[in-house]
């Protein structure tokens, strides 16, 4: 649908975008098994609470456009062989518990905008390409029970702030 809003008909046009690499690359996996929850996630970002890509075989980077699924709880997209930096816009998830980004082949830095991810309870980053310093904004993350960040190319040392997290 296109409106007279630029905003709504770039982040239509993002949603389509979006939609459309994912399932390029599922189907080219052979493996999409919930077909219509998915289509439904992709046109109505606000009704999508999980998106499970896991072990799938996907490529490429981390779309940006994942932080306009502002009501997304659970993502899981482990163990595939996704490239380029963690976005910033993942910040904007705040209502997320679970975020699994590990055993992919992700570069550039941590953005410090994680640290506003305050409900997450599982985030794991581990074996990954990730380089630079830890962000001491991740002291925020105090319902954190589990941050999987081994086997990453950090350097410096560990922020005191992490040491709100408990």
């Amino acid at each position: 649908m296109i409106s007279g809003d630029p905003m709504a008909t770039a982040r239509s046009a993002a949603m389509l975008a979006l939609a459309m690499l994912l399932f390029a690359q599922l189907s080219a996996a052979g493996s999409i098994n919930e077909t219509a929850a998915y289509q439904t996630c992709m046109t109505t970002p606000s009704s999508c609470s999980s998106l499970s890509f896991y072990n799938r075989q996907l490529t490429g980077t981390l779309p940006t456009e994942l932080g306009i699924f502002t009501n997304l709880m659970y993502m899981t997209l482990w163990m595939n062989a996704m490239t380029g930096s963690i976005p910033s816009e993942l910040g904007a998830l705040t209502r997320l518990r679970t975020m699994w980004l590990n055993h992919n082949q992700l570069t550039g830095t941590l953005p410090t905008e994680l640290g506003a991810l305050t409900r997450v309870t599982f985030m794991a980053i581990d074996h990954n390409q990730v380089t630079g310093t830890l962000p001491s904004e991740l002291g925020t993350l105090t319902s954190v029970t589990y941050l999987g960040l081994q086997e990453l190319r950090l350097t410096g040392t560990l922020p005191s702030e992490l040491g709100a997290i408990t």
